[in-house]
């Protein structure tokens, strides 16, 4: 008898232990911010060409990241060309969280009026 109650008792001690680190890799989602829709550019250096497309500019949680139009247009079909001037109407026809833990390099984001958050790759601002 004595056998099986720390056999139930180890399961439970291992159980909590379980639980406990889970909890310590919960996602810390945070809502990005959009601050700028950025147009393509080409800059020249000595010796350097450095071509950027069109990208829009978020702070999310304490990182800055830039997406490119091309994952709005072809994952969200919304073209951040049309809102350069408007960038308040951009803000409400889409919404980005990232999970700040995560270690891939994109933001969830979604329409207005859909329901489902698609990934969206970014690279950091530079």
């Amino acid at each position: 008898m004595k056998r099986i109650l720390t056999i139930a008792i180890s399961g439970l001690a291992v159980t909590a232990v379980s639980i406990l680190a889970s909890c310590g890799n919960r996602s810390q989602i945070e809502t990005c911010k959009i601050i700028e829709i950025e147009d393509a550019e080409i800059e020249v250096d000595r010796g350097d060409i450095d071509i950027e497309r069109g990208e829009v500019e978020m702070v999310c949680g304490d990182k800055i990241v830039d997406v490119t139009w091309g994952q709005f247009r072809s994952k969200l079909r919304i073209d951040p060309g049309r809102y350069k001037k408007n960038l308040e109407g951009f803000k409400r026809q889409v919404s980005c969280i990232r999970d700040e833990r995560s270690r891939r390099k994109e933001v969830l984001c979604k329409a207005t009026g859909k329901d489902d958050f698609v990934p969206l790759n970014f690279s950091y601002d530079d």
